[in-house]
């Protein structure tokens, strides 16, 4: 949960401090949501469809994509959503590849902030002196990256209605991809059950194999786009 994850983090902070990283966790939310929604929008724009655009969705004003029970969602529980961006796939040149790309477009515009951020919270490390400040911006940036890349391997999870099952559906047969799909109606309640049923003693051990391969690959991501940071700055650092 983020509020758990900020509390661990800010444990003895004073009031400033914790201001000041609560006000950098909401922005870097509506960041990450805003620019995963945008780039849907945009990518099924390049590939035919004006929908999204028409209807003011290819934007960087959070206001066009925040659901507000999403973002509590999001703050409490640790899974939110924003509002789903609209398109016509009819209106696609190439229904089935324009499809995949549109929905890749959210999870890859995540992975790319994350790298940006990963570059910021190293150079935090290398070249600030440890002070509350240089605390504060390296656990933010730290925080941008991590939920971006928690952001993207979620929707890239191959189950209705996230972003990786209609990529996976484009891969299947037909019929085989409609009948995937029809599942979507029965998500919610998985998801609801993976959630929830995590704090319930022994149905939670089980859960938390479930997401073990998720939370891997997370934390792998993290871990592995910190390296060209850390690299480069210490190069640079060397140098001068």
């Amino acid at each position: 949960m983020i509020i758990s994850f900020i509390q661990s983090y800010l444990a003895g902070s004073s009031v400033a401090e914790i201001a000041i990283f609560a006000s950098l966790t909401i922005i870097s939310l509506l960041l990450s949501l805003t620019v995963h929604e945008c780039a849907h929008g945009w990518m099924a724009h390049k590939c035919g469809d004006d929908t999204a655009y028409m209807n003011g969705r290819i934007s960087l004003n959070p206001f066009a994509h925040l659901d507000p029970m999403g973002a509590l969602s999001m703050l409490f529980i640790g899974y939110g959503w924003a509002k789903p961006v609209p398109v016509n796939f009819r209106s696609l040149r190439r229904p089935k590849r324009d499809i995949a790309l549109v929905s890749l477009a959210g999870p890859v515009s995540n992975l790319l902030l994350a790298f940006l951020f990963s570059f910021a919270y190293t150079a935090v490390h290398v070249f600030m002196p440890v002070n509350n400040l240089s605390v504060i911006l390296f656990y933010s940036f730290n925080f941008i990256a991590t939920i971006n890349v928690g952001l993207a391997v979620f929707n890239l999870i191959p189950l209705p209605p996230l972003d990786g099952s209609k990529v996976l559906a484009c891969l299947l047969p037909g019929r085989i991809a409609a009948k995937y799909l029809m599942w979507e109606r029965y998500f919610y309640i998985i998801m609801l059950v993976l959630i929830v049923g995590d704090n319930i003693p022994v149905v939670g051990n089980i859960i938390s194999l479930v997401w073990w391969p998720v939370d891997f690959v997370r934390e792998s991501l993290v871990s592995l786009f910190s390296v060209p940071g850390y690299a480069l700055w210490t190069l640079i650092k060397s140098l001068f």
